[in-house]
């Protein structure tokens, strides 16, 4: 690659400045640059930026095979430009060395963005720009590998720099970075840098992402910029590979004739995966439910959050809906002198099949067997035995080595029906249900799946309380298709049910919409496999934005202490 750099350089050396650090504030910005290198496949776009309050401008490079396969989905790196500069600056030099690498084969196909950064060493509202509405913006408009797998940064000077800050404050969204003449700080040797602890506590999910670090400098450049950071992730064997080039000083032109076969060699191998672990086999969780719509809700999404952990979830559903302890208890009673009578549904690919309760537990090597009571019922201590006596005993004969979870449900929305004509507030339902089932979990010394302890949670935490009923809405005279204002519910609520000659209000005070079924699912897999739910990056379309890691940290923190309100 190095033959054709040269020209790159000629046409970039006089557009690299040094960062001048003491000048950053005196330097007027240019937020919008449409002159761009006339490159194949490179525009420039605009974002009107909730973040800065005004417009930023931003380039965009696809590759020559972008057109010719729709279905096709390319990783993205992100390129940080240095004080000084915009995103006209290096698209061009960056997105041409880029190309010649896929077309030598070294580099695989992918997108380059290039956002302007202005004077700010990517932080404040232009690090929120960039996170917060640039990348969710390029994962929108192109088929992106909307992952950290497929997402790398790269930069120079206070672009590099940048690219390191960036992926150690959300390492969630990266597996790799690069840096030209960065540096852990303006001045001095970084040892007090806030990227230090930020990086510790990142550590864990950088090296889940199998996340790696490159940083060049040359000699007359700090090139001791990040001996801190190394000092940091070395010992959680997080790759930090060091470069040091002879007779470099702070100049992109000289960066990319000296290194930019290095630098695309190692975005390249992250954005391939090219390590053992990336071809490591999954872990795989066994987990048979029996239950209602209940369980059905919480296993909705309960697959994609698995998968986004490194696990493979194996569903069983022997569920039916509106389905008692009770019930369950005598379909399983039934089944044992009836070898017909086979109520549940087993789906494995393609293929479906009719089960009893007894050859469901005996059809796979189960890892956990969850149980839990029907709604209505679930306050109610007394409706639950002798039944789950009955199936705990069958479970434990048939599937000795399956581990019991019991799955706390949810109580019912301040508006329901029934909430009313039991003379019942959420909160005594809430506290009924947390009493009846660890009064359950006690007996049987068996786990918690404490979701409805998080649908309480995220209802109790100030600003997060729906409010029911609207005030602003005409209950006595609805307009199809306009819904009452439900911000924060985590059941479905109101809706238009359509299937007659005339829209009918109706409401559903009980069944989780997305965001609930989402936090059961988050709290599931806690508790199925152990992992951190706030690692997780899979959100399901539909949640309001920015609720998504508040989901997630509800679901973490009554998993972490699922048993504290558990019945003494």
């Amino acid at each position: 690659m190095r033959h054709i750099t040269f020209l790159i350089v000629l046409l970039l050396a006089a557009s690299s400045l040094p960062d001048a650090c003491a000048q950053r504030s005196q330097r007027k910005i240019s937020w919008v640059n449409p002159k761009i290198a006339n490159v194949k496949g490179l525009e420039h776009k605009v974002l009107a930026s909730k973040s800065l309050g005004h417009d930023v401008g931003y380039a965009v490079w696809t590759p020559p095979k972008y057109d010719a396969d729709e279905e096709v989905r390319y990783p993205v790196v992100y390129f940080l430009h240095g004080a000084g500069g915009t995103e006209a600056s290096d698209s061009g030099g960056f997105s041409s060395l880029v190309a010649s690498g896929i077309r030598n084969g070294a580099f695989p196909e992918a997108i380059c963005v290039f956002p302007n950064g202005g004077m700010s060493g990517y932080r404040g509202e232009v690090e929120s720009m960039i996170i917060d509405e640039l990348i969710p913006l390029i994962d929108r408009d192109y088929r992106t590998k909307a992952e950290a797998s497929g997402r790398a940064l790269a930069g120079f000077s206070m672009g590099g720099a940048g690219s390191v800050r960036l992926s150690i404050l959300h390492p969630e969204l990266f597996c790799a970075a690069g840096s030209w003449g960065g540096a852990l700080s303006w001045r001095g040797s970084g040892e007090d840098s806030p990227l230090l602890p930020a990086a510790r506590t990142s550590a864990k999910k950088l090296k889940s992402n199998k996340f790696a670090l490159l940083t060049i400098n040359g000699d007359q450049d700090r090139p001791e910029a990040f001996a801190p950071l190394n000092k940091i992730l070395k010992p959680h064997e997080i790759p930090h590979k060091v470069v040091t080039l002879d007779d470099t000083k702070h100049n992109l032109g000289h960066y990319y004739e000296r290194s930019a076969d290095t630098m695309l060699a190692f975005l390249a191998k992250q954005l391939r995966g090219d390590n053992a672990a990336a071809t490591a086999p999954k872990r795989t969780v066994r987990v048979l439910t029996i239950g209602n719509s209940f369980a059905g809700n919480a296993r909705k999404y309960l697959k994609q959050i698995a998968a986004d952990g490194g696990v493979d979830m194996v569903i069983g559903t022997a569920n039916l809906g509106g389905c008692t302890l009770e019930r369950h208890a005598a379909l399983a009673k039934q089944s044992a002198t009836d070898p017909a009578n086979k109520p549940y549904t087993r789906v494995v690919g393609s293929k479906r099949s009719k089960l009893s309760l007894q050859e469901y537990l005996v059809a796979d090597e189960w890892d956990y067997v969850t149980v839990q009571q029907m709604s209505a019922l679930s306050f109610k201590p007394e409706t639950y035995h002798p039944h789950i006596d009955e199936l705990v005993a069958i479970i434990r004969e048939l599937a000795p080595n399956a581990e019991l979870l019991i799955h706390e449900t949810w109580a019912y929305r301040p508006d329901s029906d029934l909430l009313k004509k039991w003379g019942m507030t959420q909160a005594e339902m809430h506290a009924g249900i947390v009493n009846a089932y660890g009064r359950v979990a006690k007996k049987f010394d068996a786990k918690f799946i404490p979701v409805g302890s998080a649908f309480n949670k995220y209802r109790t935490t100030e600003g997060r309380r729906v409010v029911v009923p609207d005030p602003g809405y005409d209950f006595d005279n609805p307009v199809h298709p306009q819904l009452p204002d439900q911000s924060n519910s985590l059941v479905v609520g109101w809706y238009w049910d359509t299937k007659g000659e005339q829209p009918k209000l109706r409401i559903d005070f009980k069944h989780a919409n997305i965001a609930g079924c989402y936090l059961a699912g988050l709290v599931w897999y806690e508790a199925l496999t152990g992992n951190d739910a706030r690692q997780i990056e899979y959100t399901p379309r539909g949640i309001k934005e920015g609720d998504e890691s508040f989901l997630r940290e509800v679901a973490h923190s009554v998993s972490f202490s699922r048993h504290s309100e558990q019945a003494n």
